[in-house]
């Protein structure tokens, strides 16, 4: 009988602390979904800027070497070991401990 009357006193109180219990902890958009979502978006949007630099800086790389024939060869040359008629191609690598 004294806990009803409690309930009956406190029923806005106790409504509101069990409304907040629920949408922070159980809901499907509770705070700590929330929260992770907002972290995970943060991250997504650093790796966006880091691709995009990627991006243009390749781009710069792509526009330099194709406007250029002996920069073309030079890159060839170094990075896939192409080679001219009568010209031998030594790859030295380091050995590693």
């Amino acid at each position: 009988m004294k806990l009803l009357s409690y309930i009956k006193e406190y029923k806005y109180t106790i409504s509101l602390v069990v409304f907040s219990v629920w949408m922070l902890f159980f809901d499907g958009n509770s705070a700590l979904f929330m929260y992770k979502q907002y972290n995970e978006l943060k991250d997504l949007k650093t790796q966006e800027r880091f691709l995009s630099l990627d991006i243009t800086d390749m781009t710069r790389q792509k526009e330099e070497l194709f406007s250029d024939d002996n920069k073309l060869e030079q890159y060839a040359r170094e990075n896939f070991f192409f080679k001219k008629k009568n010209e031998d191609v030594y790859v030295i690598e380091e050995a590693v401990d």
